[in-house]
């Protein structure tokens, strides 16, 4: 349960794609990013981002070093803020300069994934300063179908897995649910449809307007 009014400004033109791994969030980010760069400047950004900052949090992930729970906490929000204030590459800068700016994650990640292993109130308070997205896409895809799409993969970091995916599906729900109540326009994608009616769906939001 969010404890934050979570009353920060939306930013205008950032667009955040969400959901468990395996879900397909990367795809549709990256799709809508090239459907907006038909029609203008966009760019396709993600986190933990490949700054410097978001190489730790991957080696992390996908070495034999752990990391404590909040260790990973204070990284990914530090990552966070270098993509949001960079100067020259940030996600302001980029709007800024007339740029739509589509990212495959962002600090909803950091509440489900982080809130789930570290202390949920001091995940929300280190992320509650972001602004939030315009609009938020949570790509609602079923373990079992997200867990068949990673067995693909060459290698799995230390969140793909089964177990770890059925915690943070119901997490992802009822976070997402809270968001409701703010600014930010969130919708909902059956993520076990197949990729094109997905990506269907999602455009029709923007060529409604």
């Amino acid at each position: 349960m969010l404890t934050l009014p979570w009353d920060t400004p939306v930013l205008p033109g950032f667009y955040v794609f969400e959901g468990i791994d395996g879900a397909g969030t990367t795809t549709q980010a990256q799709r809508l990013a090239s459907y907006f760069s038909q029609r203008g400047p966009a760019s396709f950004t993600f986190e933990p981002t490949d700054g410097p900052i978001g190489r730790v949090i991957r080696e992390y992930l996908t070495g034999d070093e752990g990391a404590q729970p909040r260790t990973l906490s204070l990284l990914f929000a530090a990552d966070r803020h270098e993509h949001l204030e960079h100067p020259d590459r940030g996600i302001r800068v980029r709007i800024a300069r007339g740029e739509r700016v589509v990212c495959d994650r962002y600090l909803f990640s950091s509440l489900v994934y982080q809130g789930s292993a570290d202390d949920f109130a001091f995940v929300e308070m280190i992320n509650g300063t972001f602004p939030l997205p315009e609009h938020l896409f949570f790509i609602d895809t079923a373990v079992e179908e997200a867990d068949r799409r990673l067995a693909t993969r060459a290698s799995r970091d230390r969140l793909e897995t089964r177990p770890m995916q059925e915690r943070v599906h119901g997490a992802y729900r009822r976070i997402i649910t809270e968001f409701d109540k703010t600014a930010v326009a969130v919708h909902r994608i059956d993520g076990n449809l197949d990729p094109e009616t997905i990506f269907n769906e999602i455009r029709s939001v923007f060529d409604e307007r």
